[in-house]
């Protein structure tokens, strides 16, 4: 049990080797694509992942987590060798509909592991630091791969795809390797659904106890903006790079630069929470964001490019510290299904709104675009914080008389 701590580790850092990551969009531009199409390739990926998250969370939960783990590395692989052979529209979405597939597998089943694989080791209280170092991980890899892949590129754009195909693989066979942890039956299990029910009962119990407990909903919205928030950063730091001047071949070392930083924040999430509380770490994630798009749409130099790291930093710092609170918050018969329900939310966000964001783009330009997206976040800031404010007091009060009435 104790390898699979390290096994986490070495699955994260390849099921993230993507060598494309720098050089994706103009990829697909090279292909003759547009940026809303692009956008639009992305809102199927998101979709994708959308309507399988819950089952596949669910299902992970029923039939075992390193099961997920291994059929969704096999076709995220898959995925990018098609769209690696593929010059046609209908193919690349297909491409992407596989992708998003293979990726609500592994999306929560992975952490699920880990932290049920801690607790029978009796170090659940490492998860925090134990996330905060695979999220790393996987920055680091796309901080390893992303210049070897520029360098691909100027070659041969497809290039970087074949090579993802190849190191995702081998995420695949890193989780076969994994032990399946032992979990505990608890009462809960016993009184909303049992082994033998079908994977809706899973799903009706993850959405009811988000419902149910408000602090539960709000840390799911909270990370579906900052989920929405760094997305919409992402996919404009190509174009962005383009814009001010910056040679393809150097993509790469600026993707490495950036996602070492966001490796570096990962890392020490669980210190930065510590130091300056939970609720200033829960402020400064969509305010980096939004400073850091406010630069880029006003200055426009290739020293701008140092802004992007404020969209790193929010990067680095979010998963760790969020899926730490959410699965504090849920039992361990559900924690998969319900970190597939906040992934879900997020994507179905991104998912809606990125066909958008690729029309602003290409009628209103990359600068403007960039101050609309910074105002959208500032609206649901706002508006989470002010609910954070009533569920949290009603949900501790519902606690106190709980307990008096015992």
């Amino acid at each position: 049990m104790e390898k699979n701590i390290s096994k986490f580790y070495w699955y994260r850092l390849t099921k993230f080797g993507l060598f494309h990551i720098a050089i994706l969009v103009i990829f697909y531009q090279q292909r003759g694509l547009s940026f809303s199409q692009i956008m639009i390739l992305q809102s199927v990926y998101y979709f994708a992942k959308v309507l399988s998250e819950i089952p596949t969370g669910a299902w992970a939960d029923r039939v075992g987590r390193k099961k997920s783990l291994v059929i969704g590395s096999f076709c995220h692989s898959s995925a990018y060798l098609l769209i690696f052979l593929s010059h046609s529209f209908v193919l690349f979405n297909i491409g992407e509909i596989i992708a998003g597939i293979a990726m609500s597998f592994a999306s929560g089943a992975d952490s699920a592991l880990a932290y049920d694989s801690l607790k029978c080791l009796g170090r659940e209280s490492e998860y925090r630091k134990i996330e905060g170092n695979a999220t790393g991980m996987r920055y680091l890899a796309f901080a390893v791969f992303a210049p070897i892949g520029s360098l691909l590129a100027t070659v041969n754009l497809a290039l970087p795809y074949l090579f993802s195909s190849i190191v995702v693989f081998l995420s695949g066979l890193i989780a076969l390797t994994m032990v399946e942890p032992h979990r505990e039956s608890k009462s809960v299990q016993s009184l909303m659904f049992n082994v033998q029910r079908k994977t809706y009962h899973e799903i009706k119990y993850s959405l009811q106890l988000m419902f149910t407990d408000k602090r539960i909903l709000w840390f799911v919205l909270f990370f579906s903006l900052v989920f929405l928030a760094t997305r919409l950063g992402f996919w404009t730091y190509q174009p962005y790079m383009k814009m001010v001047g910056l040679p393809l071949s150097l993509f790469g070392v600026v993707f490495a630069f950036m996602y070492l930083v966001t490796a570096l924040f990962s890392k020490y999430a669980d210190r930065l929470e510590k130091k300056v509380k939970e609720k200033f770490t829960l402020f400064l994630m969509p305010a980096l964001v939004v400073v850091s798009l406010i630069l880029m749409s006003r200055l426009v130099y290739l020293w701008s490019l140092s802004f992007i790291l404020f969209q790193q930093m929010t990067f680095g710092i979010h998963e760790p510290i969020l899926k730490n609170h959410l699965n504090r918050l849920t039992p361990s018969d559900v924690r998969a299904t319900m970190l597939s329900v906040q992934n879900m939310v997020g994507n179905l966000v991104f998912a809606i709104l990125a066909p958008f964001m690729g029309t602003f783009v290409d009628r209103l330009g990359l600068q403007n675009a960039l101050l609309i997206f910074a105002l959208v976040i500032i609206i649901f800031w706002i508006a989470l914080w002010q609910f954070r404010s009533n569920w949290f007091k009603s949900t501790e009060l519902q606690s106190g008389l709980a307990e008096e009435e015992k």
